[in-house]
């Protein structure tokens, strides 16, 4: 099947940046795996069950590169007192970004993405694509990067297939505000190269705290924008994740 070559061709280009991106010197490499989930239940009048769950793995090797990659799914669904049931959320994404360090501030980079989503009608979205960034802040404390590139895009929402040239642009930033505790922020615009009305936009403002050296607390806002969703859908699709975070 198409969507399932594409899917494996998405994985297979992020799995061979990364091994290249560290094969170099693993020595001395850090990354960092994280599990987290969250769950909402509701009782009463109506009931509702709400979960979350994510893996996500990141590290960075100094003068080399980094990677971040992660699969999150979410599912929701409500019963009212007559017994009906309806599924409010259901989605999945898988996403990789990985670094190549070219000089102190800029790098070379693959980004590669999967979406899915029910309620949005969105059968599967894939992008991937190339690109280069610069670090405006870079420290132990804070960095800011931006990013820019071309990137290929394949979807079928509302039983449509299409594929077209998009343009990324994309910012990120992490602040780590103590030992314990950090901010994140992260953006991305996805104009489509030959109709710049088409578009997608998404965004994500995190915030962690550590409760012990293994679990902490997180607070996620995640937000997606699609100026042409399918009939009878919303543009905006907001999120609002807490849960418990758990290092592996």
């Amino acid at each position: 099947m198409r969507i399932e070559k594409s899917v494996a061709a998405v994985l297979l280009a992020v799995a061979l940046l990364a091994a290249g991106t560290y094969a170099e010197d693993a020595v001395g490499g850090k990354m960092e795996t994280s599990l987290n989930a969250g769950l909402t239940l509701t009782d009463g009048n109506s009931e509702t069950m709400q979960g979350n769950a994510s893996l996500i793995a990141e590290g960075e090797k100094d003068l080399l590169g980094s990677l971040l990659a992660g699969v999150e799914f979410n599912y929701g669904d409500s019963k009212n007192k007559d017994g009906e049931k309806e599924n409010t959320i259901s989605n999945v994404k898988i996403y990789g970004n990985a670094k190549k360090t070219l000089s102190v501030r800029t790098f070379g980079y693959l980004d590669a993405g999967f979406f899915h989503d029910d309620i949005a009608a969105i059968s599967y979205r894939i992008v991937v694509g190339p690109g280069g960034g610069y670090y405006l802040i870079k420290n132990e404390m804070l960095s800011l990067c931006v990013e820019a590139g071309p990137s290929y895009l394949v979807e079928k929402v509302d039983g449509s297939e299409r594929d077209y040239l998009v343009l990324r642009m994309a910012d990120r930033l992490e602040w780590k505000l103590s030992e314990t505790a950090k901010i994140w922020q992260a953006a991305e615009f996805l104009p489509r190269v030959d109709d710049t009305d088409n578009y997608l936009l998404n965004g994500e403002l995190g915030v962690e705290a550590a409760m012990t050296t293994r679990i902490s607390l997180r607070l996620v806002l995640q937000d997606r924008y699609n100026s042409r969703p399918a009939e009878g859908k919303k543009h905006n699709d907001l999120t609002l994740i807490a849960g418990v975070g758990i290092k592996l």
